[in-house]
């Protein structure tokens, strides 16, 4: 039997991730039906809740998750950390780092103990469907991408950087989350289908604003030029509800300021992958900071412009012809930088919905590599 470790997860209440592995394990079951498919995570209650089709589960010492917070010295404790995960690593175990963006950060080095075992094992080592922040490879890094079998790029800024740098155990994919299919949910009260703009905004754009409120103020001059100067109606829409990075906090006072208008309504619940897709679905228009909010979109022909803080918000829109709807977070200089942008999106709207209707079949397709 064919055993599959996927690790780098963090937990399904980051619904991107949980889009990830998700996706990843109905390509491996097409592929392997009769294969043993394993998880690594760090918050198994979350994937239990939200359905995970996984065999079985590997969890964190979390005895050793308290020392390494308390160490000055970061990386002694990963494989005391992981030491379930590790003990599953055999010769005949595909190993996919499934963290989509877990080497664009700093603490990207956690990840070597698992994928250095699955070498000293012989097994295979994948980094799966990822971005790679170029500025962050320096040789070290380097040294630990060469030494995978594989890694699939799911856009083209990270395939051309690890090219330029002389790697050759690269391939060009599509993120696999463009492949998960939409599940019908009740649309809340006062959302239009068809007719509605449905904006997600993160805790984390927030952390790295420049100027301190300036995310918020475009927010509301976005949400007023809707309101005001469009018949259409607006969501908010969360998509990662984490304990420490949840956006249903930061919507939830948006929507307290509009509410009253009744043109305003608020996906309050921590619902699937699947249905926050068939929400986003029906939206006219999209404003997404969560990049698999914005996939979620694309992937439905739904025209978006993606507020960007990392490469693979930048890449992904730019291998789709959109990059001129990508407003990364440093260059929000003034509180109408969404207005002015939105404005581009709404001219341009049947332009948008074309492109993705010519180029969404085929990056589903690649979002399938052999491995």
């Amino acid at each position: 039997m064919k055993k599959y470790l996927l690790y780098g997860h963090g937990g399904a209440y980051n619904h991107g991730a949980e889009a990830i592995v998700k996706s990843t394990v109905d390509v491996i079951k097409k592929r392997h039906p009769d294969s043993k498919v394993i998880l690594s995570t760090h918050f198994k209650e979350q994937d239990i809740e939200f359905n995970m089709p996984i065999d079985e589960y590997c969890e964190r010492d979390m005895k050793y998750v308290e020392l390494d917070k308390n160490s000055s010295e970061k990386g002694i404790y990963d494989r005391f950390i992981y030491k379930s995960t590790l003990e599953q690593i055999t010769e005949d175990t595909v190993c996919l780092s499934v963290g989509g963006d877990n080497y664009c950060y700093d603490n990207w080095r956690k990840w070597k103990a698992i994928h250095e075992r699955a070498i000293e094992e012989g097994a295979r080592s994948i980094l799966w469907s990822c971005s790679i922040e170029p500025s962050m490879m320096d040789n070290e890094m380097l040294d630990v991408l060469k030494s995978h079998h594989l890694i699939t790029a799911r856009e083209s800024i990270t395939y051309n950087a690890l090219k330029d740098r002389g790697l050759d155990n690269i391939r060009l994919c599509s993120d696999v989350a463009f492949l998960l299919e939409p599940k019908e949910y009740s649309l809340p009260e006062n959302f239009f289908v068809g007719n509605t703009v449905g904006i997600n905004i993160s805790p984390l754009l927030i952390r790295r604003e420049k100027t301190e409120g300036i995310v918020i103020k475009n927010v509301i001059k976005l949400i007023n030029l809707v309101i005001n100067k469009t018949d259409m109606n607006i969501a908010l829409i969360p998509h990662v509800l984490m304990p420490m990075d949840n956006d249903l906090e930061i919507l939830e006072k948006i929507f307290n300021r509009f509410k009253d208008t009744g043109r305003i309504c608020f996906v309050n619940k921590n619902i699937s992958a699947a249905e926050y897709k068939y929400v986003i679905s029906n939206c006219r228009l999209g404003v997404f900071a969560r990049t698999h909010a914005s996939i979620a979109a694309y992937s439905t022909f739904v025209p978006s412009m993606v507020i960007g803080y990392s490469v693979k918000s930048k890449g992904i829109a730019k291998d789709l012809g959109l990059e001129d709807f990508v407003l990364p977070i440093e260059e929000f200089h003034n509180d109408c930088c969404m207005v002015s942008m939105f404005e581009e999106l709404m001219n341009n709207e049947q332009n948008i919905k074309k492109i993705l209707a010519d180029k969404i079949p085929l990056y589903r397709k690649r979002a399938m590599p052999n491995y």
